[in-house]
């Protein structure tokens, strides 16, 4: 297993393919609702809709049916992606988890048109697979088997609720995104605009909470909880969403060479891993290491990369066993924004870049310096 794989699989999700050059992946998170949803419509949707079958026929159809579900979320997620691409913004992932799916985009759209461009899409994709799952339900009803047109029925609400319930305006909803994109084009302020999509994202999220609530007092307890917890969710993206923007926005017009770290611990190849926890990650409490050897990187070697071995391999492994070997996208220009740095961070899923002259290791950026470096010019330029 590869230092990268064993990064993955340690953020908790599977990497399955590659779309368009986008990567597809499963938080285990998905795993939950996936059969939640299984088991709703296999022992209760169906059976009700269309009674007198076995219950294996059931379970395939409730397995075809979820797969489907999900298949249009992923499109859903896909047309926001294809879109950014179109316009210049990279997309690294969509992540299905346990509360739908989420493009990950490398950075914020250029313009209130681009947003809008980007948020509507997945809204008219799911209005479209809703309108041709109604195609195929009229053209179907009446035949046999009606179980396939149950199934299809149930595909057409679920798009449409799908496509409505994204629609509400509150950020990180495509609705708040849209909403987010007309205020940015009134005011001329992506913060503002993001700061009032965000309230608005907190509110909804906040009256979805209390109908939980009422739902529990109510006798539906399964209900309730299940709003509570979107409600949560919904709020911690929203407070998120701003944050994250706020952060890149103080990055901006700050150079990697004003804050990197000069004066750089590095780690021989031929280390073992038993050395790099006691002599490394013990005593200087770093999270990750430059692999180099006489002058040259070789590569980064990370904790995260040592959680993954078995303790009896400690004192054989070295650190070009399991190290991530050097390649482009651990590297920074020393003259690069700490915008432009955090972005590759976030687009490569890392969390240091190395800043090089040839072949010589002349400095180094974290995301946790980044993080503290902007937590102090808040406090110093409130």
């Amino acid at each position: 297993m590869t230092a990268k794989a064993r990064e993955e699989r340690t953020f908790r999700s599977i990497s399955l393919f590659k779309i368009a050059g986008i990567r597809i992946k499963l938080d285990f998170s998905w795993f939950i609702i996936f059969g939640l949803v299984l088991f709703a419509l296999s022992a209760g949707y169906l059976p009700r809709a269309y009674p007198g079958q076995e219950t294996q026929i059931y379970w395939l159809a409730g397995a075809v049916a979820t797969l489907l579900f999900f298949a249009s979320i992923l499109l859903h997620e896909l047309a926001h992606s294809l879109v950014a691409i179109r316009h210049g913004i990279e997309i690294p992932e969509i992540t299905l988890f346990i509360f739908g799916g989420v493009s990950r985009l490398s950075q914020e759209p250029a313009d209130p048109k681009t947003e809008f461009k980007v948020a509507v899409a997945g809204p008219l994709t799911s209005f479209a697979l809703a309108a041709c799952f109604w195609a195929f339900h009229t053209l179907l009803r009446g035949f046999e088997p009606s179980l396939i047109v149950v199934v299809i029925g149930y595909l057409m609400w679920i798009n449409l609720a799908l496509g409505i319930f994204n629609l509400v305006p509150g950020f990180p909803l495509d609705g708040g995104r849209l909403l987010r994109a007309f205020l940015w084009w009134k005011t001329g302020s992506l913060t503002r605009a993001t700061k009032v999509a965000s309230d608005f994202g907190k509110g909804f999220a906040l009256a979805l909470m209390i109908l939980g609530a009422l739902q529990i007092f109510a006798g539906a307890l399964i209900n309730g909880l299940w709003f509570i917890f979107i409600g949560m969710f919904l709020r911690g993206m929203s407070v998120q969403g701003y944050e994250e923007l706020v952060i890149r926005k103080s990055l901006e017009g700050v150079h990697v060479e004003e804050v990197m770290v000069g004066e750089v611990v590095t780690v021989p190849p031929d280390l073992t891993v038993s050395q790099l926890i006691h002599d490394y990650f013990l005593h200087y409490a770093y999270r990750g290491f430059p692999v180099v050897d006489q002058g040259r990187v070789l590569g980064v070697v990370s904790v995260v990369a040592v959680r993954q071995l078995p303790r009896e391999v400690y004192d054989n492994r070295q650190m070009t066993d399991i190290m991530t070997p050097l390649q482009d996208d651990l590297v920074i220009d020393r003259r690069a924004s700490l915008a432009e740095a955090l972005m590759k961070m976030t687009r490569q899923g890392q969390d240091r870049l190395l800043v090089l002259e040839g072949e010589r290791l002349t400095g180094l950026v974290t995301k946790t310096g980044l993080l503290r470096f902007v937590q102090i010019k808040q406090v110093l330029e409130p």
